[in-house]
This record gives structure tokens, C-alpha cells and sequence, in this order.
């Protein structure tokens, strides 16, 4: 197992609107910004060099104050009415080192360069006073940049260097339910269909206090699994912790 340093992500970019249609009007157009902390932890399997078996990367929770690794990434829409456009910016990098699990080679550090931009288009399919629910469709575009340097075991050391993109068809909801006063409930589901990945999809529930119809604040929970595959190519890993940010509405 691969012990490496945490990732956090600030999302920078404008997040999903979730909140009903209140001040604006139908007629106007609306937009979110909202600036994210994201503790995370990364676990999976990463393909090295054959015939070496897939390193296994492990970022746990307890190393993310030790060692920061930076991301940067973000979720956002504008809205007209029922209809909206919708994006999904995503960069992570990190390092690693540990074993690969066979006798090949005796160690391995291990970067990777994680990016994804997401663009699509959502409607409205309910909208009530303390609840609204929206449908997306869009497409992912994924980048993966992996670097190995393998030490020496029954074969010399030697350094790897790989990188992939793909795209992957993406359909999902989103929702958002106000359930005491000024506190809501919000969250995604999104997940890839018929694309360049075996399984692609991203999870978020969060609990929101609302100051004024302009800024809010939340804390949740972000989900993401990536299982990808190309010839010697292997990026089977999730992407998962809590969040917490601002919300900024006009």
C-alpha cells in the first residue's frame, strides 16, 4: 500500500444552482460562486510497469495537515428560467511512495496530474417553494498525467512516464431541499453513460445555512470513482471526503 500526501481542493469556480427561482424572476439570468475546501482521500489502483502489478494508493485523512497537495476545481451554472448551462472544472496533483505489491521492484514514488472539465446544459424539472430538483446532461472530458520512478528488485530501477485522456457522456440531478427555516439540504449525482470509462461518477450531499438570498455556507460530502483502462493503462481509484465553503448568489 501506497502511503501519500492528502489532497485538498478549493473550488474557485461557480457552483451548481440548486436553490429555487426567488428574487431574479423568470426573465433574469442567475449565477452562484462558491469557494470550496475539500479534504479528501484517494484510494485505488494505479497501473506501473508491466510486468510489475498495479501500485495501490492509499491518501488517508490523518496526512492532510502533514502534507498538503493543492486542487483546484469547481462546479457551476447559469440559469435562465427553467434552463441552464452548467460547468465542471477539476485539477488535482500529487505525490506518493510505497511498494508495488511483487518483487519486481522494491519501491515506488509515484505523481499524478488529475484534471477534468465538464460543460452541459440543465433543466428545472420541479420547483417548489422549499424544494427544487434539476436534470443534467453534458460531457466530461478527463487528462491524466502518471509518473513512476521504480526502484530496483528482480528488475533495475527505472523511471515511467504515462498519460491518457478520454471523454465520457455524463447525465445526472441535482436537488436541493429547505427544511427549517433558513437551513437546507443539497446535493449532485452524476455519473458517466456509454463512455471511454468503465465507470465514471460524482456524489455530493451537504447541510446549508442560507444568511440572505445572497450568500450561504455549507458542509458535505464529495464522492468521486474513476475506473479507466487502456492497454498497460490503469486508473481504478476514488476520490472521497468532506467539504465546506461560501456560496455566493446574484
Amino acid at each position: 500500500m501506497i502511503k501519500t500526501r492528502s489532497l485538498i481542493g478549493f473550488f474557485v469556480l461557480v457552483v451548481v444552482s440548486v436553490a429555487p427561482v426567488q428574487a431574479a424572476g423568470q426573465g433574469d439570468w442567475q449565477y452562484n460562486f462558491s469557494p470550496y475546501i475539500w479534504g479528501t482521500r484517494l484510494k485505488g489502483d494505479v497501473a506501473t510497469l508491466p510486468p510489475a502489478h498495479p501500485a495501490e494508493v492509499d491518501v488517508s485523512f490523518s496526512d492532510i495537515l502533514e502534507n498538503l497537495d493543492l486542487a483546484v476545481m469547481g462546479i457551476g451554472q447559469a440559469r435562465k428560467g427553467r434552463f441552464g448551462v452548467w460547468g465542471d472544472v477539476f485539477y488535482s496533483k500529487l505525490s506518493a511512495d510505497g511498494n508495488t505489491r511483487d518483487q519486481f521492484f522494491s519501491d515506488a514514488d509515484y505523481d499524478q496530474t488529475l484534471s477534468f472539465l465538464t460543460l452541459g446544459a440543465s433543466w428545472r424539472l420541479l420547483e417548489r417553494p422549499s424544494a427544487s430538483v434539476d436534470a443534467l446532461v453534458g460531457a466530461r472530458y478527463s487528462y491524466l498525467d502518471n509518473k513512476f520512478k521504480l526502484e530496483a528488485g528482480l528488475l533495475p530501477a527505472r523511471d515511467r512516464y504515462e498519460s491518457e485522456d478520454w471523454v465520457d457522456p455524463i447525465i445526472g440531478l441535482v436537488a436541493r431541499v429547505t427544511f427549517a427555516a433558513n437551513w437546507y439540504a443539497s446535493g449532485w449525482a452524476m455519473s458517466a453513460v456509454a463512455g471511454d470509462s468503465d465507470t465514471n461518477y460524482d456524489l455530493f450531499g451537504g447541510i446549508g445555512y442560507a444568511f440572505n438570498q445572497s450568500y450561504s455556507f455549507i458542509v458535505g460530502y464529495r464522492h468521486i470513482k474513476i475506473d479507466y483502462e487502456k492497454d498497460a493503462f490503469l486508473y481504478d481509484v476514488k476520490l472521497y471526503g468532506p467539504m465546506a465553503g461560501f456560496t455566493f448568489r446574484w
